[in-house]
């Protein structure tokens, strides 16, 4: 059976499942209830701090058996090839046989493997009965050498948080352009820049834009980091981010961040706001609508936590 649809799978660890679920939601309006799912929506797996595989099915059959015979009566080809098997699931009981059915089904396709550096990859799986053969993407993590950046503070952002902030910000579509109005030390613009999007950096304290802009250069990044309050950005984007003072709220605090809030409303219709407290209230009262949001907890304990907000101007 031919198909137009991919199986992916995600992975994270336990106090990470709300932020997974939360970006699956954004990226492919979706509601996650196990780690493997369907959709006919493409994204690369390295945009995501959690989807590990893509494959994209050309056959779902009940049988590996059937596979192999429909690579063999539609002498389907490939050229400089690898197949994989994937285990989509924990204790997947083929996993000890992967490299054997790799084989079998690599004997059977026409066209010359590469086993060093191949340009296709092809993946083979079972879930749930079923077999599915297709075009296999799987995530690079290259992206996790960002967490070696020179310069940081304890109270940035985490590289994983950085790639879901910008998932939900533009749905998984490149052709966004987006800010991220308070970058501290770059950790959600460098993402973005990875990631292809078109995205610059404010950021207030030019001690702080600095090491932004020394982040960047590290990784032979450019971007433009912007040294200024963002009550003086003019252009209008698609999406803005927003990561408030995460400080004890004294009543000057809470002053600040409603006014960080009012600004970020004149420069983009799509808000993401981080805050370490729940804000709701605020954020109603200042005529946000609340398209969706996410506590993520930082540790198994649940001893700190970031809410993620993301809104819609309801006052234009």
């Amino acid at each position: 059976m031919k198909m137009d649809q991919y199986i992916y799978n995600v992975n994270y660890n336990e106090q990470d499942g709300n932020l997974c679920a939360f970006e699956v939601r954004a990226l492919f309006d979706y509601k996650l209830k196990e780690k493997v799912f369907f959709t006919n929506k493409e994204v690369d797996p390295s945009i995501s701090p959690f989807i590990k595989n893509r494959i994209k099915i050309i056959y779902k059959e009940n049988t590996f058996n059937k596979i192999l015979d429909l690579i063999m009566a539609e002498n389907f080809s490939a050229n400089d090839f690898m197949v994989k098997y994937v285990a989509m699931y924990n204790r997947d009981p083929n996993i000890n046989q992967g490299k054997k059915l790799s084989k079998e089904i690599g004997l059977r396709i026409f066209g010359y493997p590469s086993f060093k550096s191949p340009k296709i990859l092809l993946g083979i799986t079972a879930y749930k009965g079923y077999w599915y053969f297709g075009y296999l993407e799987q995530n690079n993590y290259k992206w996790r050498a960002h967490k070696q950046k020179p310069h940081s503070f304890s109270s940035a952002l985490g590289v994983d948080m950085a790639k879901v902030l910008i998932n939900v910000a533009s749905k998984g579509d490149t052709s966004k352009c987006l800010i991220d109005a308070c970058c501290g030390v770059g950790t959600v613009t460098l993402e973005g820049i990875f990631a292809g999007y078109n995205i610059c950096g404010w950021e207030i304290n030019p001690k702080i834009a600095k090491l932004a802009r020394l982040n960047l250069a590290y990784y032979k990044y450019d971007a433009k980091i912007v040294t200024g309050d963002m009550k003086n950005i003019k252009e209008h984007y698609d999406a803005v981010i927003v990561d408030l003072p995460y400080n004890n709220f004294s009543h000057f605090d809470e002053e600040k961040q409603l006014d960080i809030i009012k600004h970020a409303k004149q420069i983009a219709n799509r808000i993401i706001i981080v805050t370490s407290t729940d804000i709701k209230e605020k954020l109603y009262a200042n005529q946000l609508k609340i398209i969706d949001y996410c506590k993520a907890e930082k540790t198994i304990k649940g001893d700190f936590a970031r809410y993620i907000w993301i809104c819609e101007n309801r006052s234009k």
